[in-house]
């Protein structure tokens, strides 16, 4: 291992020795147009990805590096492309999730119209689920990467720099000199624990920030892509305190939220994480908190995160009917949620509990199963969201064939979204009415836990959603 090792550093210093161009990259996300959901559309927290990509390359040659977040900083298109023409950079990499692909398709016409020369680059789970589709529906696009991105963009900077083909690239869709669009297989992950600290620097300052400590999922579940793969690969305790406190030092943000899917799922990190956290005091700094499954979350672990001064827990429960949830490939049962829900309240830890209306084969009934067990485990809050039949997941194979009630797919990218979503319905069940029941799932709750405070609380809080949610329950979004 010491030899691979010294043999990958001595290959990092050879190529910064032998780079012949100094590359311009800049990393943006898709500018806004619209505010459909201000929780989304105007986050509180810069896109993680952009931070660890440029953190990751800026180890490995002699590039200038530019990060853009334009949603974050509420650019349109226009300023946008007047901050690209003003950097002159050789590669554009943008990240984007599924409703952002319209977005994507507008700044990357753009660009081609005012930079016909720059190297146009697309990462994120979109791509990753179809990436010949995408290439085909957006042709100004160069390179997709499929998975994970931080060794791929050193090897298109490095073929690049080179003058090469990207032929021996894995893990990106290309268009060749024949312009045919090729589609080179993922080859290996990221070594996390080797990588370097995402490059929050390069971003402006944030009130809340997004850390993870691992990526990957031992999950099926039908309605996710899990991008990061089954095996659950880990970051050093070390690592993560060390970003943990550059970003309280340097940006002092309100909140600090774990994002792995799986947080906790290796106990010796954890305990070893939480025993530095509390060491150090993090939950006096700063609020953070954490979402992870409910076959994770033990007396001991809860105890600890306790000291530790955990914010909240969110946990995805996604249904309350039997059926259903044996089907899903989550690998829970109702009971466990509530064994887990009873530990939150018996160490007054907030809790949140997701839950997904428009499974496979929902039905009215099952849809009101799944409002009173939300009820019954009284979460502090309730979240209700609709299915997404996202690229790449069994729901998206479902609702393609018309299978399992689905029907009426969409294939307008904008219109998946997690709350105001128009992209599916099913057999008897219409978009506005599935709309309507995240409404009455909220409501229903608060009411029945004789939470009258807590319900106007609710509304206060989300209320620019609320509003946003009520105005477009009619729409095509």
């Amino acid at each position: 291992m010491e030899k691979v090792a010294n043999n990958m550093v001595n290959q990092n210093k050879l190529f910064q020795e032998n780079t012949r161009m100094n590359l311009r990259i800049l990393f943006t996300t898709p500018p806004m147009e619209r505010i459909i959901e201000p929780i989304y559309d105007r986050p509180k927290f810069v896109r993680p990805a952009l931070a660890h990509l440029a953190g990751f390359l800026r180890e490995y040659g002699n590039f200038k590096i530019k990060c853009i977040d334009a949603k974050f900083e509420q650019k349109n298109t226009e300023k946008l492309i007047s901050e690209i023409s003003a950097f002159k950079p050789d590669i554009v990499a943008i990240s984007a999730y599924t409703y952002e692909m319209e977005d994507v398709s507008i700044l990357v016409k753009k660009i081609r119209e005012t930079s016909p020369y720059i190297l146009i680059v697309l990462g994120g789970s979109h791509i990753t689920a179809i990436s010949k589709q995408t290439m085909e529906e957006i042709p100004e696009i160069d390179v997709g990467v499929i998975g994970e991105g931080e060794n791929v963009i050193v090897e298109i900077c490095k073929t690049l720099s080179d003058k090469a083909s990207f032929t021996n690239i894995s893990g990106i869709v290309f268009r060749n000199k024949e312009k045919e669009i090729v589609i080179n297989k993922k080859d290996g992950n990221v070594d996390l624990d080797s990588a370097t600290l995402p490059a929050w620097d390069l971003l402006p300052r944030a009130e809340e920030y997004f850390v993870q400590t691992q990526r990957g999922c031992p999950f099926n579940c039908n309605f996710c892509l899990n991008p990061g793969g089954n095996i659950i690969r880990m970051r050093s305790a070390d690592s993560v305190i060390k970003e943990i406190s550059f970003l309280i030092k340097n940006f002092k943000p309100e909140r600090i939220s774990f994002g792995d899917e799986s947080f906790a799922a290796n106990k010796k990190f954890v305990h070893e994480l939480l025993d530095k956290m509390i060491a150090l005091s993090v939950g006096d700094k700063v609020s953070w908190d954490i979402q992870t499954h409910v076959k994770f979350i033990d007396d001991r672990l809860l105890s600890k995160m306790k000291r530790a001064k955990v914010k909240k827990v969110d946990v995805g429960v996604e249904s309350g009917d039997k059926e259903i949830l044996e089907k899903m490939g989550k690998m829970i049962t109702k009971e466990d949620v509530v064994k887990v829900f009873t530990l939150f309240k018996k160490y007054k830890i907030k809790s949140g509990a997701f839950f997904i209306i428009g499974h496979p084969n929902e039905t009215k009934k099952t849809i009101w199963e799944t409002i009173k067990f939300a009820a019954e485990i009284n979460p502090t809050e309730p979240i209700f969201a609709i299915a997404v039949p996202f690229p790449g997941t069994k729901i998206a194979e479902y609702a393609l064939r018309g299978e399992m009630g689905y029907k009426n797919l969409s294939l307008k990218w904008s219109t998946y979204r997690k709350q105001i979503n128009s992209a599916v319905e099913l057999g008897g069940i219409s978009k506005k009415k599935l709309k309507l029941y995240l409404v009455v799932g909220n409501i229903y709750v608060f009411i029945y836990n004789l939470r009258f405070f807590d319900l106007i609380k609710f509304a206060f809080n989300y209320r620019k959603s609320v509003l946003s949610f009520l105005k477009n329950i009619n729409s095509s979004y």
